[in-house]
């Protein structure tokens, strides 16, 4: 009996302490859980500003260009016309033939004129006679002077009226005036040639260039040997640098004039359309943004938010800026920033003065 007493009485007093351990084992339990959740509150907090992304302010190079339009020239481009009328009697060219300079193209008939030629070849014959027997006397004191004289003029007038008629032939046959290819041929033999109607065209590709007319806005800026890109859509692009500006204001438009030679070589053709960009403005080092990045607050002053700061956690910082002009994307900043500034790019309009804010990881 007393056995068994003494071991209810063990189990008895094992009940409460069981119980004190399991409580004093949950009481840990808690705390050590309650510290987590702090350190766990804190992490989220600090991981929960918000995230931008930057631009580094960095130097780099930096053109403004601006377009006009243009027209491909070129002063060898010729339509010829005769200038004696008559037949065409053979036409010695055929389109697409290179031709030299002094090369004949057609030819007109000159019948008549070599009749005339003919008939004043005797006359001259004559003359020339009559004369040299004038000239005899003359040395003879024979005969009066005014019957050597007359001898001598009409002698005079028949070699220039003979020289006319040469002359007139040579215009019967029409020359190329430069050498190029014939690009056109509007003779044809048999049909009549009428002075001042177009008969072919000889075209030189050499020599080309470009003529355009900019704005008095640009005035001031375009000047002999400004770098500039022709541009054909299409056909192919080139550098190239302005040849000539102009003296004259157009009133009907208020452009300027100007020329741009074209290398040899190249693939345009007279009268193609082009567009000329022209370069006033080239830096090697200088402070750009792209454009999207500006804002402009209700007073119309353009801003940007700079991040501050140093590491990951940054302070945002609205920053006054005055731009410059505009090239594509990019903007000339003139003032307002430095180099090595964090500008904002990813988030900007969502952040404000002050704001804490960490960078995102490259």
């Amino acid at each position: 009996m007393n056995r068994i007493y003494k071991e209810r009485m063990k189990r008895a007093l094992g009940i409460p302490v069981m119980i004190l351990a399991v409580t004093l084992t949950g009481c840990g339990s808690s705390e050590t859980e309650a510290g987590e959740s702090s350190e766990s509150n804190e992490s989220a907090k600090a991981s929960g500003l918000f995230k931008v992304g930057v631009t580094n302010i960095s130097p780099q190079a930096f053109t403004h260009r601006f377009s006009v339009q243009g027209n491909v020239e070129t002063d060898r481009n010729a339509l010829l016309t005769t200038e004696f009328g008559g037949a065409i009697e053979e036409v010695m060219v055929r389109e697409g033939q290179q031709v030299s300079e002094g090369t004949p193209l057609v030819r007109v008939n000159t019948d008549v004129m070599q009749r005339s030629v003919a008939e004043l070849q005797t006359q001259l014959e004559l003359a020339q006679a009559v004369f040299e027997r004038q000239e005899r006397l003359w040395e003879q004191n024979i005969g009066s002077e005014i019957e050597f004289l007359q001898a001598k003029t009409q002698l005079e007038s028949l070699q220039r009226s003979l020289q006319t008629l040469e002359e007139q032939m040579e215009m019967a046959v029409m020359r190329a005036p430069f050498a190029g290819v014939v690009d056109r041929c509007l003779a044809k033999s048999g049909e009549f040639a009428i002075p001042g109607a177009p008969l072919v065209r000889i075209v030189d590709l050499k020599d080309m260039y470009v003529r355009a007319s900019v704005s008095d806005h640009y005035a001031g800026k375009v000047s002999k040997g400004m770098p500039a890109e022709v541009i054909v859509s299409g056909v192919d692009s080139m550098r190239t640098k302005v040849g000539r500006v102009g003296q004259f204001i157009n009133p009907a438009n208020r452009t300027l004039e100007i020329s741009l030679p074209l290398p040899d070589g190249n693939k345009f053709l007279p009268n193609m359309y082009a567009s000329v960009w022209l370069q006033d403005l080239s830096l090697d080092s200088a402070m750009v943004l792209p454009s999207a990045l500006v804002q402009q607050d209700i007073n119309g002053d353009e801003f940007v938010y700079v991040a501050e700061g140093q590491g990951d956690a940054r302070i945002v910082r609205k920053t006054l800026i005055a731009s410059g002009m505009g090239s594509g994307d990019d903007l000339l900043i003139t003032s307002g920033l430095s180099f090595g500034d964090d500008v904002i790019s990813r988030g900007a309009n969502r952040v404000v003065e002050g704001q804490e804010v960490n960078l995102i990881a490259d």
